[in-house]
């Protein structure tokens, strides 16, 4: 029986592009055929972002073809709610970025895991795996 895991920004992109970056673990978690993988939309947005200011070179063929990276790794894109933004934009934490703030608040609500060697994630209460 496998758990619904929800992938990390950098995490996909790893998993797509350099795989040899993931831990064992998490490399693991996510060839687990058992295992559902989520990737948020915010995701999308901040792949796109940041490949427009220069600093996702990489990341090309993911912004022009995104849902076949998304089906290549088995994922599916888990969609911002009402509930997700107003988790995220009212969260007291000191933590600036507004795409982890998402990720984080996407975990908290859909009770899921986030696969992240961002250990700062944590402060949201969010269960990560790594």
């Amino acid at each position: 029986m496998g758990i619904t895991l929800l992938l990390d920004t950098h995490v996909f992109l790893w998993a797509v592009l350099e795989p040899e970056k993931l831990s064992p673990r998490s490399l693991e978690l996510l060839e687990d055929p058992d295992n559902a993988l989520l990737v948020s939309v915010v995701s999308a947005w901040e792949i796109s972002t940041k490949f427009r200011l220069g600093r996702l070179d990489g990341a090309k063929n993911i912004v022009r073809h995104y849902q076949q990276a998304l089906s290549g790794l088995g994922a599916r894109s888990l969609a911002i709610t009402d509930a997700h933004a107003l988790r995220a934009g009212s969260w007291p934490m000191d933590h600036k970025d507004p795409f982890d703030r998402m990720l984080a608040a996407q975990a908290h609500l859909e009770s899921v895991p986030i696969v992240s060697v961002d250990s700062t994630l944590e402060k949201f209460g969010s269960v990560r795996l790594w």
